[in-house]
């Protein structure tokens, strides 16, 4: 059955532009809000319709420039034998290989066909066989296009639960042969047969006021012994749209959303299994997360039809292999990802969904830009939500990969890393020749010895406080003893000299470094999780102005000014 090829798309909706092949069988689409995703599956729908008509509006053209028609257009191999027989679109073959579509069949053994969809100011779509031999254009029409077998599955999916001529369920009927009898067709016939069957219920209840008026008929001499009561046919409107699926006595359009979703795509993998298209917008509403992993492995391992999806589900992202997902972002073209991005989308998939990202060393990096975050919205900047920017876990040893990944994917990515590992610092400035922004520190300084180089020494005590609170929360163990113990290991890290309390001390760069050194001994660790990143940085930032003019002041800046830049 036939499966989309290439697709070009111009000057529809939010797309000026876009030109784009589909060698998989199985295609998701991804991008932020607006990207385009939901405009392409319409498109498809559009250029492929199996109504013979469609409505268009001004605001269907892109920025609604009326004077630019609209053109959709699909390249399809695979096409039904009937449709290319000689009196129907044989003379409009086309021959397809990995450079494109061409009209010389020495070029390659596989054929296909080109449809194209035209809209022009006066509203009127036009579906049209293409080539580029001279032979000119031929039109053609809905029942033909309805042989591609293609449904949509959105949130307006109730007409998907009726026998209605276009839709899936019909779909199967004329898969199974069953579209037409000699006598008419099979949808209006099984009204009839229902009306026959309430003709022979009767309706009882009415029996004592209709021989009144039997009896009163009499009188008047008309005889109408054989009156009885039943539906009249004007009534029942006789419309295929009529005859839907029902539980029991409940008509599935009453069922809930995420339920509804699924049977509509059981019903279009009945279809697929024959061969067709099935577009879905959203897979992931109204559906579990286990239920949403069964529905994409379900339609992923369909080997006979085409799927296409969008999605903002993690869920789907680790179920997919990187060659089926496409990055939308409003470009020409999408976005294929390749299978050497496979760990990092298994491992951060949150992130493709992001317009620019932070990849951090870890769980502390992390807890910093949350609380950046929360520091930027109370001072009226705008939310790394709104500016589309993702903090994500680079997993230490495998910070570098992920940069890389992430900027061959064509993201804006800023590194909010330690200098304290060689192989890092090494990589660093090709990142940064990659326009990678990184935000680091000085003097091989993890964030701890950064931290506490350059902190006011008036807040060492409220820091040390806030340590010891994050311990107590893990352990349950006394606030006092907890301190004591901290105080030890800075001592233990100071050496000979270290005075008993941290009110007694002078301020140097020892004890500074003996307190750093302390909060990174392994086992012991202060702040090296999600959490204990996030309030280090609440404190930090809530003390921000009174840092002198320093290494980490001008690198947390810099961070939030990346932030902030919608270039």
């Amino acid at each position: 059955m036939a499966k989309i090829q290439y697709l070009s798309i111009k000057n529809f909706r939010s797309i000026k532009e876009l030109n784009q092949e589909f060698p998989s069988n199985f295609v998701c689409l991804i991008g932020r809000g607006d990207s385009g995703k939901s405009t392409i599956l319409e498109a498809i729908s559009a250029v492929l319709s199996p109504s013979w008509n469609l409505p268009f509006f001004d605001n269907d053209f892109y920025n609604c420039e009326t004077a630019n028609p609209i053109s959709i257009e699909v390249t399809l191999k695979d096409v039904p034998e009937e449709l290319l027989r000689e009196d129907k679109f044989g003379l409009y073959i086309r021959w397809i290989d990995e450079n494109g579509v061409h009209d010389d069949p020495e070029v390659s053994e596989e054929i296909g066909l080109t449809i194209r969809l035209e809209v022009s100011k006066h509203l009127e779509p036009k579906w049209e066989v293409v080539t580029n031999r001279d032979i000119g254009n031929k039109d053609i029409s809905a029942h033909d296009r309805s042989k591609f077998n293609l449904c949509f599955v959105s949130d307006y999916i109730d007409r998907h639960f009726s026998w209605t001529k276009g839709g899936p369920l019909y779909t199967l009927l004329k898969q199974e042969g069953q579209e037409e009898d000699e006598d008419g067709e099979i949808m209006i016939d099984a009204l009839r047969e229902a009306k026959v069957k309430i003709d022979e219920g009767g309706f009882s209840r009415f029996d004592v006021a209709i021989n009144k008026v039997k009896n009163a008929a009499t009188k008047f001499g008309v005889n109408i012994e054989k009156t009885g009561t039943t539906i009249d046919f004007k009534d029942l409107v006789i419309k295929d749209g009529k005859v839907c699926l029902h539980d029991e006595k409940i008509p599935f359009r009453l069922k809930g959303k995420g339920s509804k979703r699924l049977i509509s795509l059981a019903i279009q993998s009945a279809i697929v299994d024959q061969g067709g298209i099935v577009l879905v917008d959203e897979i992931e509403q109204g559906l579990e997360p286990d239920r949403i992993q069964q529905v994409v492995n379900t339609l992923k391992d369909n080997a006979h039809g085409q799927v296409f999806i969008t999605t903002h589900s993690r869920d789907v992202l680790v179920e997919l292999s990187a060659e089926n997902i496409y990055l939308s972002r409003k470009l020409s073209k999408l976005l294929n990802l390749d299978k050497t991005m496979q760990g990092t989308i298994r491992r951060n998939p949150e992130a493709f969904f992001a317009r620019k990202i932070i990849v951090c060393e870890g769980a502390t990096e992390i807890g910093i830009c949350r609380a950046l975050n929360e520091y930027r919205i109370q001072n009226g900047e705008k939310s790394m939500s709104f500016l589309g920017v993702r903090p994500t876990d680079g997993k230490g040893s495998e910070l570098i990969s992920y940069t890389k990944t992430f900027c061959t994917a064509g993201f804006a990515v800023c590194l909010f890393c330690d200098s304290d590992s060689e192989s890092i610092n090494t990589a660093k400035p090709s990142l940064r020749q990659a326009k990678v922004h990184i935000v680091d520190w000085s003097n091989t300084d993890c964030l701890e010895m950064a931290i506490m180089r350059d902190l006011p020494f008036s807040l060492f005590k409220s820091i040390l406080d806030l340590a010891a609170e994050l311990k107590q929360e893990d352990s349950g163990d006394d606030l006092e003893t907890i301190k004591v113990n901290m105080w030890s290991s800075i001592k233990a890290k100071y050496g000979a000299g270290c005075p008993e309390i941290l009110n007694d001390a002078v301020d140097s760069i020892e004890l500074r470094m003996a307190i750093a050194n302390a909060s990174i001994q392994p086992k012991k660790v202060w702040f090296k999780s999600f959490e204990g990143g996030y309030r280090l940085g609440k404190f930090l930032l809530e003390n921000i102005y009174s840092f002198p003019e320093c290494k980490f002041k001008e690198q947390i800046t810099s961070l939030s000014k990346w932030i902030s830049d919608e270039s």
